[in-house]
């Protein structure tokens, strides 16, 4: 028997030789800079490419996306424009569609006399002109094109939509604003046109109307033209590159296309405009601004947008387009962003005047953030909303840090304290990873958490995995999802690629649960003698959420006049955690701390309750006290029974 299993032990081993020599498994392997990228789900030096002279192709696989052309001139007097949208729709999902709907989202937005709205005249095929059947649904902000035959995975369908939209005159995205006798008419359209609605794994159909907080779009990318005709002597500011212009005397035509896809159109225009412009890497970053924003605008403005473009180019990765405008628009926003063109708020300097400086570079710096995150990695901001806005701020952020060394930016992070005391000043949770249908439903504040909380949390991940990991994770996010659209686990995703570990523990807490850790320290146990200390951290909200936290936080033990630090240590407190180590024989232990520093996530009632301490003089104290009371609650019980037992004999021998 002893020499069979012998026997048995050898041939598994040469097994096991032969199958990881045949057959050797690969290990994940740890980017550890951005001078890779990603070809065939293998990773490739940049170096290597550009030495063996291997062109990288921005739209790195074969994507087919539909192509929309747009032919519109807008009336100035009446604020409409009217035009064609000819749409070459390419069904790139895994089922057959009978319809397509579209957003006709401007007489959702806000107005003061003049509604928004967009008049479908007709719908009709390419090809031979025929009349397709299509549905309105005015309180959706909503069309249904009904097609001519099933549209098959993988292939195509065209047809033009004729259309009459009329600007509304709200402080909205979309409006015409301002007037001619003081030089600040401004015409701004977006979603000025029927724009295809988004089908997808998650919501199907994704047909949701224009909502009152959050940005309510989700647009696939799709190769665009542009002609807009427009008065001669206006100005215009639209996505893609300007490739001609004619006049007939009366009005000029303009010529865009942004050459790669996006996912939507936009232009502006005014008679008013200031323009400033300077090329940076082939890229033309240009300011329209109106005569009285001078002041404002001028040259700083632009500095901002070229310095941010700058830094994220570099950062996050390439941006493909030759154009990128800022253009000031009128707005309840601070700014809003679309593909190669943001708006800024003409209303700033009444929004923030004491600091309004400051915040028109925040914003602009905000607004360009957002080409990669949304524009170019696109998302669903309806329901993942705080994907990109929470990227966004925090890559807002990054720039005060990158180019304010002086003021150390993430040193002493701008939101740390108002998300610690956010429960206790408002009595709100917080859940990040929810849809703005779920803040609807739980008057949770989607702003708080997508634009202070979520970028505090995205901070807190780079000092978790270290700044090189979590840079690095942020280009392959890029470089995955660009001109797709992303989901928050994807980005997850991307990051785990990078460190080749599951970072559950991480996101499934800070990003899902509704409360943040609350520590407290229940119980010391200190062996004067052996110098050994147990110590319970409770994490008093546990019961709260469904994932527990996992952080470290600064142990400290001190001596009884808390002028000597006996004990100095990380501890990594996960949920309710009990914590055991040795301390120097005899030490004169007093207390036990948990220091919260600026990496520490933990729900308080002050900002200054930084420290939690717990005294282990009082705990012995208390613990002799019960000791006491139990003694002579027993020597009580004693008494008690004796005398019971006396007055029995007593009555006995009475008897």
């Amino acid at each position: 028997m002893k020499h069979e299993k012998l026997i048995i032990l050898f041939f598994t081993l040469l097994l096991s030789f032969f199958t990881q020599t045949l057959y050797p498994v690969t290990e994940t392997a740890l980017i550890t800079n951005s001078e890779w990228i990603c070809t065939d789900n293998s990773w490739i030096s940049t170096k290597f490419l550009e030495h063996n002279n291997i062109k990288f192709d921005i739209l790195q696989e074969e994507e087919i996306f539909s192509n929309l052309s747009l032919s519109v001139k807008l009336d100035e007097t009446l604020s409409v424009v009217e035009g064609n949208l000819t749409v070459d729709y390419y069904n790139n999902d895994p089922i057959t569609f009978d319809h397509i709907p579209f957003h006709l989202y401007p007489s959702g937005m806000l107005y003061e006399d003049r509604q928004g709205n967009i008049d479908i005249l007709k719908v009709v095929t390419t090809g031979s002109a025929t009349n397709l059947f299509y549905k309105v649904l005015s309180d959706q902000q909503l069309m249904w094109v009904n097609l001519t035959s099933p549209l098959e995975p993988d292939q195509s369908v065209s047809f033009r939509i004729t259309f009459r939209t009329t600007l509304p005159d709200g402080q909205d995205r979309a409006n015409s604003q301002g007037f001619d006798s003081n030089q600040s008419r401004v015409y701004s359209c977006t979603a000025f046109y029927p724009i295809p609605c988004v089908y997808d794994e998650y919501d199907g159909w994704n047909i949701d109307g224009y909502l009152k907080i959050g940005d309510p779009f989700h647009f696939d990318m799709a190769y665009y033209d542009l002609v807009i005709e427009i008065p001669n002597g206006m100005i215009v500011a639209a996505t893609g590159e300007l490739l001609n212009s004619s006049s007939d005397g009366t009005t000029t035509k303009y010529h865009y296309n942004p050459h790669y896809p996006v996912r939507e159109m936009v232009f502006s225009a005014s008679r008013y405009f200031q323009v400033e412009s300077k090329v940076v890497n082939g890229v033309n970053i240009s300011c329209y601004y109106l005569p009285h924003s001078n002041w404002l605008w001028e040259k700083d403005t632009l500095d901002a947008a070229v310095n941010s473009f700058i830094l994220f180019n570099s950062s996050f990765g390439s941006y493909p387009y030759s154009t990128f405008n800022v253009v000031e628009a009128y707005g309840f926003y601070g700014g809003m962003e679309y593909p190669c063109q943001v708006q800024i708020s003409e209303s700033i300097v009444d929004q923030h005047p004491e600091d309004y400086e400051f915040y028109q570079e925040l914003i602009v710096t905000h607004e360009t953030a957002h080409q990669w995150w949304c524009q170019l990695v696109g998302n669903d901001q309806i329901d993942w909303g705080h994907l990109d806005e929470g990227l966004t701020c925090w890559s807002t952020d990054f720039y005060f840090d990158f180019y304010y060394p002086d003021w150390h930016y993430f040193d002493n992070y701008w939101p740390l304290d108002i998300v610690r005391t956010y429960y206790d000043t408002f009595s709100q949770p917080s859940k990040i990873n929810q849809s703005i249908y779920d803040f609807l439903g739980t008057n949770m504040s989607y702003r708080y958490t997508a634009y202070t909380k979520a970028p505090l949390i995205i901070q807190k991940l780079r000092l978790t995995i270290g700044s090189k990991d979590f840079m690095t994770g942020l280009r392959h996010f890029f470089e995955e999802y660009r001109f797709k659209i992303a989901t928050f686990p994807d980005l997850q995703k991307s990051f785990e690629k990078v460190i080749g570990k599951s970072l559950n523990w991480f996101f499934c807490p800070w990003f899902d649960n509704p409360y943040l850790p609350k520590y407290s320290i229940t119980n010391v146990d200190y062996n004067h003698e052996q110098g050994s200390i147990t110590v319970i951290v409770e994490d008093i909200n546990e019961e709260k959420n469904a994932y527990p936290f996992a952080q470290q936080l600064h142990l400290q033990v001190k001596d009884t006049r808390q002028l000597e630090v006996l004990y100095r240590e990380r501890v990594w407190i996960n949920g309710t955690t009990t914590l055991d180590f040795e301390l120097t024989k005899n030490s004169d232990a007093g207390v036990v701390l948990l220091v919260y520093e600026s990496d520490v996530l933990v729900q308080l009632s002050s900002i200054e309750d930084t420290v939690l301490v717990y005294s282990i003089y009082s705990s012995n104290k208390a613990n002799l006290v019960r000791l006491v009371e139990l003694t002579v609650l027993l020597l009580a019980v004693c008494a008690i029974l004796v005398f019971t037992v006396w007055i029995m004999r007593k009555r006995r021998n009475l008897r």
